[in-house]
């Protein structure tokens, strides 16, 4: 086995990934603190980075490495990676979907049923006090029978919508590339992007970023949706512009939104986002399940390896 490999763990992974990483090369891991400086002063001896997607790596990171092939993405964006820089220096990028997709899909579902039943809300009035407000602003209202369109019928799309047929509702959905396969499995049906957002009760977001997808939704979306529409979105924040979003929850155009993921991040303290209790924020969480954590790591590790070190059995 090679050990004169150095890979860099740039935000902290499982243990069992770095197991494996350590049986071919030096391991150095940084913490979930660390800057660009930090990742700059160890950048020059790298093989390989793994990154969970919370540090920019740019051209500026590029530019310092002499001896990089490839980067293991511990989940599924890309987005902070210059991409175009990577390709010129023929570096390879690795991802690992399959193993969050479901973890993902189940904590989709939860942040829906929280937003319709206001299960956040009505925790918070217990802690308060407030019991008698299950019989005003605590009422909630059912999934089932409601129509849900997904947009991005991907690895993370697909499972929700597995999940969501247990709920007796409707299901349609949009994506760039029509499905015909799925859709006969998953009983689905293919809408365009602005039909779905006409007809929907609830919207549930499964795109990456992209040039195309960025502000996909936004003030002429928010327009065309029905009075008192849902939204989840645990893809990636800038699919939604934020200041429009906000100002359709105001409008009562949007009656709730669950954001898993920010434009910025962490989200700004003072965004208006924060201020509306028909809100529910969490801090980019939807994969973060011990068993996903661990599968993403050894599933990132043994992809890097299997670049860095071909012949590994």
């Amino acid at each position: 086995m090679k050990k004169d490999l150095n890979i860099v763990v740039v935000e902290p992974i499982h243990v069992e990934g770095i197991k494996i990483l350590k049986r071919y090369g030096k391991v150095i891991q940084l913490s979930s603190s660390s800057t660009e400086d930090d990742l700059l002063r160890v950048s020059g001896k790298a093989d390989a980075f793994i990154t969970r997607g919370f540090m920019k790596i740019s051209e500026k990171v590029f530019r310092t490495t002499e001896r990089l092939k490839v980067i293991g993405v511990h989940g599924v964006g890309v987005d902070h990676i210059d991409i175009d820089f990577a390709q010129k220096k023929g570096i390879q990028i690795v991802r690992t979907p399959s193993a969050l997709a479901v973890t993902v899909a189940e904590f989709t579902i939860g942040l829906m049923l929280s937003l319709l039943r206001n299960i956040p809300k009505a925790d918070l009035a217990v802690r308060k006090g407030q019991w008698g407000k299950k019989y005003s602003e605590l009422i909630g209202v059912d999934l089932t029978r409601k129509t849900v369109g997904i947009i991005g019928l991907g690895t993370i799309g697909s499972e929700v919508a597995r999940r969501l047929k247990a709920f007796n509702v409707e299901i349609v959905y949009y994506k760039r590339v029509r499905n015909h396969e799925l859709e006969k499995q998953l009983d689905v049906k293919y809408v365009s992007l602005k039909r779905l957002l006409e007809i929907v009760d609830i919207i549930s977001i499964h795109v990456p970023l992209t040039l195309e997808t960025h502000h996909m939704i936004s003030t002429e979306e928010f327009a065309l949706m029905k009075h008192g529409v849902y939204i989840i979105n645990t893809s990636r924040g800038a699919v939604i512009e934020e200041k429009a979003l906000y100002e359709a929850l105001v409008s009562r155009r949007v009656a709730g939104a669950a954001l898993d993921v920010f434009e910025s991040e962490p989200i700004c303290p003072d965004s208006q986002l924060i201020k509306l209790d028909r809100v529910i924020l969490t801090p980019h969480l939807a994969a973060s399940s011990e068993e996903a954590l661990r599968r993403m790591s050894v599933a990132v590790a043994e992809e890097v390896i299997g670049i860095l070190v071909p012949s590994k059995t």
